[in-house]
């Protein structure tokens, strides 16, 4: 059987904020909920899309690392930052994720929620950050 080859991570700074991207409102996530440290990831994901594309690159030029994230989504979303006390007991990796470890998680317990915005639909998101 062959190996699963390992995604490029969309960020490489330290994962210290999550994010929950969900079509309904919501005052807090249940256990076993999947949360990301990537805004943009939950974003697209409060669309509910049945699929997502992910694409990385990196401008050697510039020191920047370019992510587009596409989705099939068409329903408005809420995207939330997740109250995470602490990521060792509060989360564990997603099982069937096929991003970079930590970037897709399940919550261990409900967790509370704070409200960020309302999105309209959008076929693709795009964030850069520079490459330390």
């Amino acid at each position: 059987m062959p190996e699963k080859s390992a995604a490029t991570p969309m960020t490489l700074k330290a994962h210290t904020e999550w994010f929950h991207g969900s079509p309904r409102e919501l005052v807090s996530l249940r256990a076993g909920s999947t949360v990301t440290p990537v805004l943009a990831l939950a974003k697209a994901f409060s669309h509910k899309p049945s699929s997502v594309e992910i694409q990385v690159r990196e401008d050697a030029d510039s020191g920047q690392r370019h992510v587009v994230i596409k989705h099939n989504g068409t329903q408005p979303g809420y995207v939330y930052r997740v109250a995470v006390g602490e990521p060792s007991r509060d989360l564990r990796q997603h099982p069937s994720a096929t991003g970079a470890p930590g970037e897709e998680v399940l919550t261990t317990r409900e967790l509370a929620l704070g409200f960020i915005e309302k999105l309209p639909v959008r076929s693709a998101y795009t964030f850069s950050e520079a490459i330390e």
